[in-house]
Order: C-alpha cells, then structure tokens, then sequence
C-alpha cells in the first residue's frame, strides 16, 4: 500500500503536548486528538478491506496539519492482512520476525513474541492517551521509573485518583469527566493481558461517552506481581 499525504508544514501531537506551554493547550482540542486516532485505527482495524496492524502508534506518528487536524503516518512498519474468499485474515509477509517499534509503546507480549496484533495497536494508543492526560513522555531516561505506563501502575497501586495524573500545565483547564475517562481508558489500553484490553471499536464508543463499557474494563485490574511479571522484559529498554 502506498500513503500519500498532501504537504503539511504543521507539527507533531508529541510537541504539542510535550513541549506546548499552557496558553496554547486547548483540552477540547488534544481529546478531539484522540477521538480522531481511534476513529482511524478502528479503520485501519475493521474498515478497510484490508486489516492493517500499524505496530508504530506513537504520538510522533500523528501529524496535526495546518488546521491542526491530526493525521495518522509513520506506516514503514505496517503489516498487513488480507481477507481471503471467507472473509478471514491472511498475513501479508514483511520479511522480518522481529518485533519493531518504539520502545515504551511495544505491549508486553509483542516484545516477547514479536507476533502483531489489534491489541498490540491497543496497548501502543493507550501510552499515547496517557502521554495526552499526563504531559508526559512515555519513556524518560531522567526518571526513577522509566516507562511512563509503570508510573502510572504505581499510582494505581497507591489507590490514588487518576485526576493526580492529569498534566499541571493544563492548570485546571479541562473537563474533569473527559479527563477521568481517558485517564481510565489509557489505563485499560495498557494492561498487560491483552485479552483484558477493549477493541478500537469499544475504545470510540467510550470516547463517544459510553461509560457501561468503560466501567466493564475498569474492574479488571492487575496486581505488582503480575504487572512485574509480565513486563519483565520490556522494561529494560534494547541495546544498541
């Protein structure tokens, strides 16, 4: 497949919410952000005739254009499925067996299988989602904890109340319900079983407001033990 974009001198959503200072970050604007990703990697998922597993969903893979409307690129790494005569998905080969991507996007067991998937696309939206809520990077050298999806185990683990997490720079300027919402779906997009994880199709519907479906994945939870466990490999990042 070949993607061809129109010249866009805008910027990347990485930017925009890790280096924005807090009179040009728009809540309204970074959650419509969000809500078009998921619109697209449901496509990319269900829609099209082919399923596409992006395997670099990355907030610098999400182009916001002049307009500042986000687009979705970065698709060297994209494998693709095509759909046989029984509506059934046939891999498309890509020549390597290696699990490629970003570290501190790639889910537990992408980097331990190197086999892709829809919920390894989940997992990897779920740490641009928390990178939204937080202002932060998802992986910080500097930090103790260097995965910002462990940060965030931790203040689950301390039974805080994830509006903690939400980016200072926002200074109060959000809606509280939406921040909840997608702090608690972030959460849920990056839980290490990813049977646990909801579709792209249940992520728009969450985002669209559905709390039912919210609140079935909110119940699933994981403790230190299976968390340290089932991330054992990916937190130490690769050498070069």
């Amino acid at each position: 497949m070949l993607v061809v974009y129109d010249h866009s001198p805008g910027n990347l959503l990485r930017n925009l919410v890790l280096h924005s200072d807090s009179e040009t970050q728009s809540w309204r604007h970074e959650y419509g952000i969000i809500r078009a990703l998921a619109s697209a990697v449901l496509y990319l998922h269900e829609e099209w005739d082919e399923q596409v597993i992006h395997r670099n969903i990355t907030s610098a893979a999400l182009f916001l254009d002049p307009n500042r409307s986000p687009r979705l690129g970065s698709f060297a790494l994209a494998e693709f499925l095509s759909r046989n005569e029984h509506s059934h998905h046939v891999v498309v080969p890509t020549g390597s067996g290696a699990a490629r991507g970003i570290f501190g996007y790639m889910s537990p067991e992408y980097m331990e299988t190197s086999e892709a998937s829809t919920m390894a696309n989940v997992y990897s939206f779920g740490v641009v989602v928390l990178e939204v809520v937080t202002g932060a990077m998802a992986v910080d050298v500097r930090s103790p904890e260097v995965l910002l999806v462990r940060k965030v185990q931790l203040c689950q683990e301390q039974d805080r109340d994830v509006v903690v997490l939400a980016d200072r720079r926002l200074d109060d300027r959000y809606d509280g319900q939406e921040l909840v919402r997608l702090a608690k779906l972030g959460i849920a997009c990056t839980r290490s079983d990813p049977v646990t994880r909801p579709s792209m199709r249940k992520i728009v519907s969450i985002l669209d407001g559905n709390g039912e479906v919210l609140q079935k994945f909110e119940r699933r939870t994981e403790s230190r033990e299976e968390w340290e466990r089932k991330n054992a490999a990916p937190r130490r990042a690769p050498s070069c």
